[in-house]
């Protein structure tokens, strides 16, 4: 999901300033960005969020494994909870129902991450324009860096199922070897293999939308959005962003009223609206909108981004937003405009923090730590999954739960951080250490004249 190319040097040196780290380019002490065009740099602040989205999806999973049986609330009553236990005065049972309701809504980091991936392709496509000539390569490159690493993921987790299977077949017996690999936690049959291995055949089954690699389903719809980047960026510069926006949001609602009206409800054909593009188009191009906005019309945000009061306000807001849209129950008519709504309110409580100047967060422990993950959050995805087979296989077995919440506290959570980064290196997503930059520095740079390497959400690029 994120790579890192080009750095802007290679001396150990590190010099931190308002949001933006670099590598000094002599052994002097003094780093810059040079406009000039050898200077490179991400955007933080899209790292820290996608950081954030991706660890908001594995909580999400662990959170799940660990209260199995009872994972699934309704996701409103989820968030009704917490109002009532404030009201019954149990503080907190208050505060475990907020946890409760942030976990189990958790899911909800995939459309942050596909509103995200329109915004960071948009920003680098503006930055340097290809030529239509150049759309093939482009779809190239881009499922190249998607498809190997999914592929890879997929390898990872059939020998780990293969492995637990022979495990657990020494350990019980009673049956052979196949059944066991067939009826494990991560089942291994002729169809999961083969909607595994093609990617496509996912969305036309929901029994296939998470096989084997439950984690990477996502990637459908990832790659749907890659085909449909070279039009839907000539639609919006032909049209504006507004326009183009409001017919995202059109073909969205058109498409989960089309499914509505077919199937009676949205859950009847589950994969197809959640790996479908045509359901969910508005979340890419509502990153694709803002991306918009930031670079050629940075004054429109300038005033979400001037001060912190109106990004806390904005925050606040989307919040609501988000919240209200929650509470929305999947067979109520309403049911149609819930994702879109909470696009909304994710888009609003975001935006500040990557439109906003540089801060303490850019440069404290917690951001930039959640920029790291979101460096990595592909190969975090791809670790993440078959190590959740352990905390099943601990839960069928009937092992304590306190020998459950240690493995995942000492276990689960470390080994897939540790495991990640060589992963990711080893796939090619990460490959040398990189500067970071925040919209503004990026708008500015550029604005001034000069040329400046970027890479955002994988894609490294020289604009000039």
């Amino acid at each position: 999901m994120a790579s890192t190319r080009g750095p802007i040097a290679t001396n150990a040196a590190v010099r931190v300033t308002r949001g933006l780290q670099v590598r000094s380019s002599s052994s002097n002490d003094s780093a810059s960005i040079d406009r000039g065009g050898s200077g490179s740099g991400r955007i933080v602040a899209i790292d820290i969020t996608r950081g954030f989205a991706i660890c908001w999806v594995v909580l999400y999973h662990l959170w799940s494994d660990l209260r199995y049986p009872n994972v699934y609330p309704q996701q409103g009553d989820s968030f009704r909870a917490v109002p009532h236990r404030f009201a019954e005065g149990n503080f907190g049972g208050g505060l475990a129902a907020i946890g409760d309701a942030f976990f189990r809504v958790g899911y909800l980091g995939v459309p942050l991450f596909m509103l995200l991936s329109g915004l960071s392709l948009t920003i680098v496509a503006l930055r340097r324009e290809p030529a239509r000539s150049r759309v093939g390569p482009f779809l190239y490159r881009r499922l190249r860096r998607v498809m190997i690493p999914y592929w890879a993921g997929l390898a990872i987790t059939l020998a780990f199922a293969a492995a637990l299977a022979f495990v657990q077949w020494q350990r019980h017996g009673g049956a052979a070897y196949i059944d066991y690999l067939q009826r494990g936690d991560i089942s291994i049959d002729g169809n999961q293999l083969f909607a595994g291995v093609l990617l496509a055949p996912r969305i036309f089954r929901d029994e296939w939308q998470f096989a084997p690699e439950g984690s990477l389903w996502f990637v459908l719809l990832i790659v749907q959005y890659y085909v449909l980047f070279p039009a839907l960026l000539a639609v919006m510069k032909r049209v504006g962003p507004w326009l183009f926006l409001a017919m995202t949001l059109a073909m969205t609602l058109a498409s989960l009223g089309a499914m509505t009206l077919v199937a009676g409800d949205l859950v009847e054909h589950r994969s197809w609206v959640e790996m479908g593009a045509p359901f969910r188009l508005f979340e890419f191009g509502a990153g694709m909108t803002i991306a918009y906005l930031l670079v050629l019309r940075p004054q429109t945000l300038a005033g979400v981004a001037r001060t912190r009061l109106v990004g806390l306000s904005s925050a606040a807001l989307g919040g609501a937003v988000f919240v209200a849209a929650c509470l929305i129950a999947p067979g109520a008519p309403m049911a149609v405009v819930q994702g879109p709504t909470i696009v909304v309110g994710l888009a609003l409580m975001f935006v500040p923090l990557i439109a906003k100047t540089p801060g303490w967060l850019e440069v404290s422990v917690p951001g930039r730590s959640l920029a790291w993950v979101g460096v990595i959050s592909y190969t975090v995805l791809i670790v993440s999954e078959p190590l959740r087979s352990v905390t099943h296989t601990m839960s069928a077995e009937g092992a304590p739960d306190g020998w459950i919440v240690l493995w995942a506290i000492a276990g689960f959570v470390p080994l897939t951080l540790l495991l990640a980064r060589p992963l990711a290196r080893v796939l090619r997503l990460v490959e040398r250490e990189e500067a970071r930059l925040t919209v503004g520095e990026l708008v500015g740079g550029v604005a001034a004249g000069g040329g400046i390497d970027v890479e955002v959400g994988a894609t490294s690029v020289k604009s000039s």
